[in-house]
């Protein structure tokens, strides 16, 4: 469930940003090629960044980007964790 939540509901609301103000993303990024690829990779981080930067990047903005990032390493962490585990217990048998 948690995996599902990290993964699906950022770029969900990503989209639905996206879509009411696109001039607003396309200002922020500049290219669609950085929302897109943050939309791929790190879309916890890009939804804050979002959120965050018409506002300047102060040290509170900083700190909330770091948590979003964290969020997405920990998406991105999850299957390999899990992997590990199975690999690990094949490597005893």
């Amino acid at each position: 469930m948690m995996g599902i939540f990290g993964a699906v509901l950022p770029r969900f609301v990503l989209i639905v940003a996206w879509a009411n103000a696109s001039a607003y993303w396309g200002s922020i990024f500049g290219s669609p090629v950085w929302f897109i690829g943050g939309f791929l990779f790190l879309p916890w981080t890009t939804l804050i960044y979002g959120l965050v930067q018409q506002n300047g990047l102060s040290l509170l903005n900083w700190i909330f980007l770091g948590c979003a990032f964290l969020a997405d390493l920990g998406t991105w962490g999850i299957g390999a964790l899990a992997g590990r585990k199975q690999v690990s217990s094949y490597m005893g048998s």
